[in-house]
């Protein structure tokens, strides 16, 4: 998805760290690192595929539409379900806080 739900799961690894139990901060943290990871591989398979085109610079987000479409669906749902869970972890650390 981006750079949200990484910033989201710092964020609460952050808020988390002093206010929550142990178990929701390492939740946190290793949600933040699965995020990473999965936005890193949809990135890869991405560049992959561009680099077939003769226009592609080289660009962070120099992607088409087809070349988005040869990210597979699992790491896909893999990446949505790890942002969820960051944002419920967000949530759950500002409820802490307040």
């Amino acid at each position: 998805m981006g750079w949200l739900p990484f910033l989201m799961g710092i964020m609460a690894s952050i808020l988390l760290y002093k206010t929550g139990p142990t178990i929701l901060f390492v939740a946190a943290i290793l949600v933040t690192i699965g995020d990473f990871w999965s936005w890193g591989i949809m990135h890869n398979y991405a560049t992959n595929q561009a680099k077939k085109r003769l226009s592609y610079r080289g660009g962070f987000y120099d992607f088409t539409k087809k070349e988005i479409e040869t990210v597979p669906n699992w790491i896909t749902r893999i990446n949505m379900v790890l942002a969820l869970f960051g944002l419920i972890l967000l949530i759950i650390a500002i409820i802490k806080i307040i």
